[in-house]
Parts: structure tokens; sequence; C-alpha cells
């Protein structure tokens, strides 16, 4: 795989433009909260480019206090999905609250691809990469958020906006919306991406929920550039839909 490959694979929580449902939380009161789920995907779409057909990605992760930490993995299906391979990425990030409606995450994400080589194998970043991000969020309508990423080991710049809202439809049911912007920098390539995102989540118990939800991607000339060497059909605009469920304790 290449570096600029390695790149636009999908992280933990931005990875695709999937809306995830929230969970009630039985442990929201204590210092230590732990949540998992799995959802699938009818394509792999990381910041504005396809890079694989129906994937699976489940993950885990943990709070204490302000930290958070945990793990996030993709295993595709189908012929695009050999150029992209496996995935793990392991992350964790720390939440400080500048007032009572501005909030930041300061985090790291470890991005770990098991066909390229061994874990924590970081040169020439063919088996991991090591990205740092830093993000504010505001609690106000369409709760808007900026966020930018900076992979070390590949020395490329993400910058990204977003904005979002849940609409309740009655107890059990939500209609959450999104829609994201961003721009990629880096060694010799760049381009830009939006996507707009619409999922319907159900709660099934106190601390379980699932969802359903609909995705659109558009990619700038240069995105499409790309993926024209991993693929002869490139795409500048993507729909694509997900599944999954959760549950926090």
């Amino acid at each position: 795989m290449t570096a600029f490959t390695r790149l636009i694979k999908s992280s933990a929580a931005a990875a695709v433009l999937t809306t995830l449902v929230a969970v009630p939380n039985t442990a929201s009161a204590q210092d230590v909260s732990v949540s998992t789920g799995v959802d699938i995907v009818t394509d792999y779409v990381f910041r504005g480019v396809s890079l694989a057909d129906t994937a699976i990605q489940p993950y885990a992760e943990a709070t204490v206090g302000s930290l958070t930490f945990g793990a996030w993995a993709s295993t595709g299906f189908g012929n695009t999905s050999i150029a992209a391979g496996d995935e793990i990425d392991l992350y964790a990030s720390y939440n400080f609250g500048l007032s009572d409606t501005v909030s930041v995450d300061a985090g790291i994400t470890y991005y770990h691809y098991p066909q390229g080589g061994s874990l924590f194998e970081t040169e020439g970043g063919g088996a991991g990469t090591y990205e740092v991000s830093l993000a504010t969020s505001f609690d106000m309508p369409l709760a808007p958020s900026v966020a930018a990423y900076y992979d070390l080991t590949l020395e490329a710049f993400t910058l990204e906006g977003g904005i979002g809202h849940s609409i309740p439809m009655n107890d059990k049911t939500s209609l959450d919306l999104g829609a994201t912007v961003g721009l990629v920098d880096g060694d010799g390539f760049s381009y830009e991406y939006a996507g707009a995102s619409a999922a319907v989540g159900y709660a099934l118990s106190d601390n379980t929920s699932a969802y359903v939800g609909a995705n659109l991607a558009l990619n700038s000339e240069d995105a499409l550039n790309f993926r024209k060497s991993l693929e002869g059909n490139p795409k500048d605009s993507l729909v694509w839909f997900g599944a999954g469920i959760s549950a926090g304790f």
C-alpha cells in the first residue's frame, strides 16, 4: 500500500460518516464507563474517498474520568476490499472543558495494517502510522465542531468541520442528521471532501441501541485522480448505507 492509501483509511470516530446513536449509559454517574458495538457498511468511505466494499467494523472503548481509550477494526469484503486490506486502530483522548459550552479533545491514534507488517512497526508507514488530533465542540444549536489531525508518520494535515442535530421521534426512536466538510494536505497531494448522513436509532433497552442510516460523500477532482490508481471506475459522489448495534455499561 502507498502512503496515501494509508492516510485516507478510517479512524475510530471520524471514519465513516454514519451517525451513531447515543446509548443511555448506566455508568454515566460513575468514574468508569465502557461501550462496545459493531457496524456493517455497504461501502468503506473515509474522508470522502471509497476504499472498499461492504465492511464489518467492531469497536470497544472505555472512559475513566476525562480519559477515553479504545480499539476499532475493519474487515472488508469484495474486490476493492483487497486493495484496502484490514485495519486495527488503537486510540486515546483526553477531554477538558474551556467553558460551559466549549470543550476540547486532544487525542492520538495508531493505525495498524496487519498485511503490512508487525504491530507498532512504522518505518515507511507500511504497517502503521501515528496521528495526533485536537477537536473543539460547541454545546449550541447544530452542535458545531472543528477538528485538526496531523499524521506524524506521513506528515499529512487534515482539517474537518461538522454539524449535527438529533430529532426525537418518540421515547425510543430518534432521527440523527449530520454534515461534514474537510480538506487533506500532504506531501505532494491535497483534496477536499464533504458528506452528509441521516440515521434512525432505536433504544432496545436502557443501555443498548441500534441504528440504520444512509450517507452521501462528495470529493474533489484530486481525490478522484488518486482513486484511479486503486480502481478503474472512481466516483465523484458516493452513497452508502450502514447499520449497527451498540451497548454501554
